[in-house]
């Protein structure tokens, strides 16, 4: 069984984007049928070159207002460069046009570069959530591929409502074909997402009993503002080990919250009139709010397990939301361990659905191969311990550089019972160009099947492999003839 270890970067895009949970379960099911000819890997082109160096250039100043990535390319090759016109497939729903200008890979790793245009308004700002994938065609169809840091912002221009983007995608599994094909595809956007929630104990949940009301529909629900809380939303940037940032939001709050003259608890949500679901294709009779809580009898655990209970239940009230949480009564609050409140929505109009795709040719890029000259073999280590008393220890078998990425290819060491493992972003590794220059490219992912397996790093800025003197994995340096 294969084992991924992968880090989730789908989040960077315009500023910190994110991937709905329903966009993880549509790429799941995702793949294409028509199968195209491997090509041989061809040098980097003088056009594949000098889209590497302008995304270098551009992800240094990313988001900056300023010339485009067709203007930044013309003035290299000047006006005639047929790269700086030439649009290699485009796509146009719902006043969105997306044009692919280029698509370069490695046998681990697909870069495709592209523009995404709101020719009607102004949707593309950091605040937009959307579904964009990208999927790669190594002879078998059309596959999601191996995780990888997803799309990037290169540049923004404000005035043509324009973003320079780039979509980085890993290749499926152990495979090491290099795609001959790419296709990047998105299904909805939405515009002003915003996300706040609240986390209580047992101990912090108010738990008196408030006035309320039935519905003509029988449906007893609080009567609003008796004891409002707001939600809140994180902020600035979130930094491992320090405490989480947070703010209050206006646009919703709970207004009521506590028990109702049926016995059982209720939340009452505010929301203002202008906000929509973030992720609801309809948005009449879809509540933007959620709410999670977890109950736990030590003494009958068959009971009331720890894990969240699933019958909410909610009621469209005048200014918003009523929620009851029918196992929460007065004789089990005692149990209460946390109720988390939550709200997902749009303050620029909500989702909009439509259907862009196109698919492109893949350029290949060179590729350089070297293998250690004496056996390397590297110890399994999880958060810079050694956990288990088996060996899971890792030889490297051969290092390959492009222009993209540096790849560790590994094998078990003979007569190794376990499989050989390494978590990749412990594993340290430098590059040593002929120049001097040492540089030191992020880790990307890694994957591990039975006894093999890869670990990829990706250069920020291209570099020439012929430049490669050697490659240092964990103090081990693999020179390159």
């Amino acid at each position: 069984m294969t084992n991924h270890r992968m880090r989730d970067e789908l989040d960077t895009a315009l500023g910190g984007l994110t991937f709905s949970p329903s966009m993880q379960e549509r790429v799941r099911a995702r793949c294409g049928a028509e199968v195209a000819p491997l090509r041989a890997p061809l040098r980097l082109s003088r056009r594949a070159a000098v889209v590497l160096a302008v995304c270098a250039l551009l992800t240094a100043a990313a988001l900056a207002v300023g010339p485009t990535l067709w203007a930044i390319v013309q003035g290299d090759l000047g006006p005639k460069s047929p790269y700086a016109t030439e649009v290699l497939a485009s796509c146009e729903d719902q006043g969105i046009r997306i044009e692919a200008v280029a698509a370069l890979a490695d046998s681990r790793v697909t870069r495709l570069y592209f523009t995404m245009q709101d020719l009607t308004g102004d949707r593309l700002k950091e605040d937009t959530d959307w579904d964009l994938m990208l999927s790669l065609d190594t002879g078998d169809g059309f596959s999601w591929g191996n995780g990888g840091k997803g799309e990037q912002v290169l540049s923004y221009d404000s005035e043509t409502k324009t973003a320079a983007m780039v979509f980085s995608r890993g290749t499926d599994e152990l495979s090491t074909d290099i795609p001959t094909r790419a296709k990047l595809d998105m299904s909805w956007l939405t515009p002003g997402r915003r996300s706040a929630s609240l986390t209580l104990d047992g101990e912090e949940v108010p738990s008196l009993t408030l006035e309320s009301a039935v519905t003509a529909a029988g449906r007893t629900v609080l009567l609003p503002d008796q004891n409002p809380l707001p939600l809140h939303r994180r902020v600035g940037p979130q930094v491992p080990g320090q405490v989480i940032q947070t703010e209050a939001v206006t646009e919703v709050s709970i207004s009521s919250m506590g028990f109702a003259a049926d016995g059982k608890y209720h939340i009452r949500f505010r929301q203002d009139p202008d906000i929509s679901p973030a992720y609801a294709s309809e948005h009449a009779g879809q509540p933007l709010f959620n709410v999670r809580y977890y109950l736990h009898d030590p003494e009958e655990p068959d009971h009331w397990p720890s894990q969240e209970m699933d019958d909410v239940e909610y009621t469209q009230v005048e200014d918003g939301w009523d929620f009851c949480l029918p196992s929460l009564t007065p004789d089990t609050l005692p149990y209460l361990r946390l109720i988390v409140p939550s709200a997902n929505y749009s303050v620029a109009g909500g989702r909009v659905e439509g259907k862009w795709e196109l698919t492109v040719p893949v350029e290949a890029v060179e590729q350089r191969t070297a293998t250690p000259e004496e056996p390397v073999v590297l110890p399994f280590v999880f958060h810079g311990e050694t956990p288990f008393r088996r060996r899971f220890d890792t030889q490297i078998e051969s290092v390959i550089v492009s222009p993209l990425s540096v790849v560790v290819n590994c094998v078990t060491p003979e007569g190794q019972e376990e499989p050989c493992q390494l978590t990749g972003e412990e594993t340290s590794l430098t590059v040593a160009l002929s120049d001097g220059m040492v540089l030191t490219p992020a880790y990307y992912s890694d994957v591990w099947s039975q006894r093999v397996g890869w670990i990829m790093w990706e250069f920020d800025a291209s570099i020439e492999p012929d430049a490669v003197a050697s490659v240092t994995i964990e103090g081990h340096t693999v020179p390159f003839p």
